[in-house]
């Protein structure tokens, strides 16, 4: 399974509420909660993560077995 759970780490350590993903950086509601719930996503989305939060996939993503 993939798991956001590093992307969740590096938003507290930047100080970014799902209030600012929402409202600074555009982030539609319904993907925030597709974040919360580890549903799939697209490789275009984790490049355009990659590039709004100036990370790499790793500080996204980690596989963690089932």
């Amino acid at each position: 399974m993939i798991s956001w759970q590093p992307f969740w780490n590096l938003m507290k350590e930047r100080g970014i509420s799902t209030y600012n993903l929402e409202y600074e950086y555009m982030l539609n509601p319904a993907e925030i909660s597709r974040l919360k719930h580890n549903h799939n996503f697209t490789m275009s989305t984790l490049d355009r993560y990659c590039g709004l939060f100036h990370c790499e996939v790793k500080e996204l993503i980690v596989y963690v077995p089932d």
